[in-house]
């Protein structure tokens, strides 16, 4: 029951953050993907099915309050939770350099399969060039950076309530 309750309030939280205060907090237009840190985390704390869970959650709501393709987000969020939760089960949490990579690695697998999935359905070649973009990098980059006061927070969270 604990462990619904707090995955409620960190899918309530991080909404909030991500869509009522980005447009605040954000640097120069550029605001990092807390819920793509989120999944991050949940998967390489070997919680597989909460990084899906949450991340359709949060790609969800996120296509609700976007003007894309309808389930776009839902899927990149679902998928990149699975992915880490399958294969960067084994990294350390609480290594910063492992954190870099994994949210790194996340970052490239959302673009990667957003931009590929906007191509297949919209058949415009505009949208493959978004690694030539500087905001591209410039997004990863801050998103990366504050990945470790994120998973140190949410560390502390889980290890306080004893989810598990």
């Amino acid at each position: 029951m604990w462990k619904i309750i707090c995955n409620l309030l960190l899918y309530v939280f991080f909404s909030m953050i991500q869509f009522i205060f980005g447009k605040y907090l954000g640097i120069f237009g550029i605001f990092p993907n807390f819920i793509l840190i989120v999944i991050a985390y949940l998967g390489v704390s070997k919680k597989t099915i909460d990084a899906q869970l949450m991340g359709f959650l949060f790609g969800l709501t996120w296509d609700a309050f976007s003007i894309d393709i309808f389930g776009i987000k839902a899927l990149m969020f679902t998928i990149i939770g699975y992915l880490i939760g399958k294969f960067c089960g084994d990294f350390y949490a609480n290594k910063i350099l492992s954190q870099f990579v994994v949210v790194f690695s996340a970052n490239v697998i959302y673009w990667l399969g957003f931009d590929l999935i906007h191509f297949i359905i919209l058949g415009s070649e505009s949208y493959m060039a978004s690694f030539t973009d500087v905001s591209f990098y410039m997004e990863a980059v801050v998103t990366v950076l504050i990945a470790p006061t994120v998973f140190h927070i949410l560390g502390m969270l889980y290890n306080r309530r004893a989810v598990k």
